[in-house]
């Protein structure tokens, strides 16, 4: 788009006013800033992390399509060799945490003959407020060769062609795609150029207490609860049975936003005569209308996500059944009193997705064969990802890994397991995963939560009297702070 610089400016300044985690890490808007560390340091356990930091189970059996050369596909991009290198060769991995940290060690890890040419920068900071220092640094001796994006700013790095390169200039194939969710390229994808990749599924889905539904459905086998929420009518006939019993289904009518708007099919904004514009899609609509009935029904505690008593509830003591959550709010569970083993996890009335991390790489980094290597082992490496998997609790975007793990290369440990009562939900994240649809993103859609929350709490609380009201209430709101009018 040719206003991109522009509109990305405004997108990341209200970007920055939203208290909610895109990515999978909820340290994202508190964490403090941390000295540089090297990759091949030790990872160091923080307090109320996302993922449990266990031990990786290094006997698993390669897959018989693999090679012998530590698991790289036939199509693979192959371990560069280091003879020669000196410290110009090192390259460096800018993020706005310790996140990425651990996944960027599970590769070097497997491959420890580059962890002296791989230097790890934690920027301490917001993900959106990190951009601005990574696009600083591309002028500095530390150039930015690898650099991960949650999805409320990975746009930035996706669409801009001064500074991130084309990965299939970097020995990447479009086949390489064929065993990840269809949904982690679409996202990627910019003007017929693949410009990122993820390890991470974020695969949406709905955890429920184990014991609240052996109350009030007389079982909580995660087959039995998906028919129970398999739709949005369903779920609703859930919530007067729970509501009935004196439980909420969910904590508030914003609860289901992610389920329901990021599902939308088509761009918010588009380009017509060389002009942005906006063209919101039924999703809007249809998650108004969904948050009203839960709210005029009284099914949940009228609370808003990310607040104290939306994590109170998370609690053995809690009156809610449900809440919509994907594998790296595992962690935001235990941190707010959740107890492991008191919840399982089913897909739930339909598929999404929430957060995410997509991996770019500096257009000129000093050594493209080691950044482009250590990108493909992140997301396309089924062995690696079974490691991922089992070191830090995460989930993946490799079909295969997600298969292996289904059947039970599961480390003893997994925190996803521990948490969810010994159910092994990689299959059910994988069912989830397989029905997202990024096609329709832009780096413009963080903004818009915030109109659209806003419009919800003046449509629940009757400031406006009808659903077209709040929709024009988000409309105005586009073109009196982005500058983006309504299409005509």
């Amino acid at each position: 788009m040719k206003k991109f610089k522009k509109a990305m400016a405004l997108s990341l300044a209200l970007a920055m006013g939203l208290s909610l985690v895109a990515c999978g890490d909820k340290k994202e808007e508190t964490t403090a800033a941390a000295d540089t560390t090297a990759a091949q340091d030790t990872e160091a356990d923080t307090e109320a992390d996302t993922e449990a930091d266990t031990e990786a189970d290094t006997e698993d059996v390669v897959d018989d399509d693999t090679q012998d050369d530590g698991g790289a596909a036939d199509n693979a991009i192959a371990p560069p060799s280091t003879d020669g290198w000196d410290d110009s060769k090192k390259i460096y991995a800018y993020s706005w945490d310790d996140d990425f940290q651990k996944k960027l060690n599970v590769v070097l890890d497997a491959y420890p003959e580059y962890k002296d040419y791989v230097e790890y920068v934690n920027l301490g900071v917001a993900s959106e407020e990190s951009l601005d220092q990574i696009t600083q640094a591309f002028d500095s001796d530390k150039y930015p060769s690898l650099i991960p994006a949650d999805v409320g700013s990975a746009k930035y790095w996706t669409e801009n062609d001064d500074l991130t390169a084309n990965l299939l200039d970097l020995g990447f194939t479009e086949d390489m795609w064929a065993d990840n969710y269809d949904y982690a390229k679409d996202y990627a994808s910019f003007n017929g150029e693949m410009k990122a990749v993820t390890w991470q599924s974020t695969a949406g889905s709905v955890f429920y207490r184990a014991d609240i539904a052996e109350e009030v459905f007389g079982t909580s086998d995660p087959d039995a609860i998906q028919d129970e929420l398999k739709d949005w009518d369903s779920f609703f006939k859930a919530a007067d049975k729970l509501k009935e019993a004196g439980y909420k289904i969910v904590n508030g009518p914003d609860e289901v936003y992610y389920a329901i708007i990021n599902a939308h099919s088509e761009p918010w904004v588009t380009e017509v005569d060389g002009a942005e514009v906006l063209t919101l899609d039924d999703s809007v609509k249809t998650f108004l209308e969904t948050s009203k009935k839960l709210y005029d029904g009284d099914y949940t505690n009228n609370g808003t996500m990310w607040d104290g008593d939306w994590a109170a509830n998370m609690g053995d003591d809690g009156n809610v059944f449900c809440y919509f959550a994907c594998p790296w709010m595992i962690g935001v569970f235990q941190g707010n009193g959740a107890t492991d083993g008191s919840w399982r996890a089913c897909v739930g009335p339909q598929a999404y997705y929430w957060g995410g991390t997509y991996v770019s790489i500096g257009k000129d980094t000093p050594n493209p064969e080691l950044a482009a290597f250590i990108a493909y082992e992140l997301a396309f490496d089924p062995q690696i990802g079974v490691d991922i998997t089992n070191v830090t609790g995460d989930a993946v975007v490799n079909k295969t890994a997600n298969e292996r793990l289904a059947n039970g290369e599961i480390a003893a440990d997994n925190n996803g397991v521990k948490f969810l009562g010994g159910q092994n939900p990689y299959a059910t994240w994988a069912d989830a995963a397989a029905g997202i649809d990024q096609s329709a993103c832009t780096y413009f859609d963080k903004n818009y939560e915030a109109f659209i929350k806003d419009a919800m709490n003046g449509y629940n609380t009757g400031t406006y009297a009808t659903v077209d009201d709040a929709i024009a209430y988000i409309n105005e709101k586009s073109n009196t702070e982005l500058g983006i009018p309504v299409a005509e």
